[in-house]
């Protein structure tokens, strides 16, 4: 006879455990201590087998009955019951420990081997902020494109957008990470191209050629900081601002007049060698004698084993009254503009500016392609540079050469 909820409420223990059927094998055990235990009775290749399903009151008698129809299901398509059990345990335990905020975090460690350390707290940070609130504590075998969905918008409606792109490529980039281990099955980040509304393009402040006359009068007017020097050094390399300020005197080769950059601080993460102008050695020399016995050509006054930031140069420019008009990068802009204005080749530009190159494979063997003529242009723009400033308030000064393009 099956049972009844009243009838359950009625049984009471007995000195030895007993059970009481309900039907199709669904019984309940009552121990003599009074707690009552769901089981179910069923054969599995002909042999008796007999599976917990739960405790009541905590599993209602409906429930109890609906879990022994979900266990026959697997008995009648040939799985074992108790093992299934177990194994859904087993995928618990291993999608909790397998969260995407667990799994982010093991990747930025590994991957962080390759990396700046200022990126991978940047990039620690921003998902701290942005990512792991909405889909940190979720399984990644789980995570849905309309998940990742939702943190990108989310992002973008703050107008980050700039933000919600790179937080799109990183989590992408943790989706490909899990997919190599077997620790998911698809990327949901991998085609949300459109989800974005576009963002118009932005450009570093830069001030036009023909204010460059007034640029150079006051950098040599200005007090001889380490933020003049920056700013003469960025004028006269083409380097980016983090990779000036974090020169090391160890990388200027005085004999050959190159400064070699190795590829952890370089953006692209390759080598780079830049040809050094006469006019850029006089400025080397003159920080020599006051760092030229520490680790960084540009060392901090207020550290011991760190270099000046990337705001001594922008703080540089701002008191000569070039906030929002001009930057470090900036630098590099003014020097494509009038190189390219001039006919140098463009091979020679690209590779001075340290610009990745199209062909990957290419690009990895090329940091020393067309450094003699790197060396001619780079020792003609200082002298071009010396001119202009020279001859402040006249016309501009043409470049005194002759180039045939390849």
């Amino acid at each position: 006879m099956a049972l009844t909820e009243m009838a359950i409420k009625y049984l009471k223990p007995k000195e030895k455990v007993y059970r009481v059927a309900d039907a199709g094998g669904l019984c309940l055990e009552i121990s003599a201590t009074g707690s009552k235990l769901w089981r179910w009775r069923y054969y599995y290749q002909g042999k008796a087998q007999m599976l917990a399903l739960g405790k009541y009151p905590a599993l209602s008698l409906a429930e109890a009955r609906k879990k022994r129809d979900d266990a026959r299901a697997l008995v009648d398509a040939g799985k074992h019951p108790t093992r299934e059990k177990k194994a859904k345990k087993l995928r618990r335990a291993f999608e909790g420990e397998n969260t995407f905020e667990k799994i982010a975090r093991r990747w930025l460690e590994l991957k962080g081997e390759g990396l700046s350390e200022k990126y991978k707290k940047q990039s620690l940070t921003r998902m701290e902020q942005h990512v792991f609130p909405l889909i940190g504590s979720l399984p990644i075998v789980d995570i849905t494109i309309p998940d990742v969905v939702e943190v990108v918008e989310e992002i973008g409606k703050r107008g980050t957008i700039e933000i919600a792109k790179r937080m799109k490529q990183l989590i992408g980039q943790v989706f490909r990470y899990s997919a190599q281990r077997g620790l998911c099955q698809h990327n949901p980040a991998a085609d949300l191209r459109d989800i974005l509304p576009a963002q118009e393009e932005t450009h570093h402040a830069c001030v036009h050629p023909s204010e460059l006359p007034a640029l150079l009068k006051k950098i040599e007017a200005a007090d001889n900081t380490f933020s003049k020097y920056a700013m003469q050094l960025l004028m006269l390399t083409f380097v980016r601002t983090g990779e000036l300020i974090g020169a090391r005197w160890s990388e200027i080769n005085w004999d050959k007049e190159e400064w070699h950059i190795p590829k952890e601080r370089m953006k692209m993460k390759r080598p780079h060698i830049v040809p050094l102008s006469s006019q850029a050695l006089a400025i080397l020399r003159e920080i020599q004698k006051q760092t030229g016995d520490k680790t960084f050509i540009f060392h901090s006054p207020a550290s011991k084993s760190k270099h000046i930031s990337n705001g001594a140069v922008l703080m540089g420019l701002r008191r000569m009254g070039y906030q929002s008009k001009m930057t470090g990068h900036g630098f590099r802009t003014l020097a494509s503009t009038i190189l390219n204005e001039k006919n140098y080749p463009s091979d020679w530009i690209e590779r001075q500016l340290a610009h990745e190159d199209d062909d990957k494979i290419r690009g990895a063997y090329n940091r020393a392609e067309h450094l003699l003529e790197r060396k001619k242009m780079m020792q003609e723009y200082a002298d071009y540079l010396g001119s202009v400033q020279k001859n402040a308030g006249q016309n501009v000064v043409k470049l005194n050469k002759q180039i045939k393009e390849n």
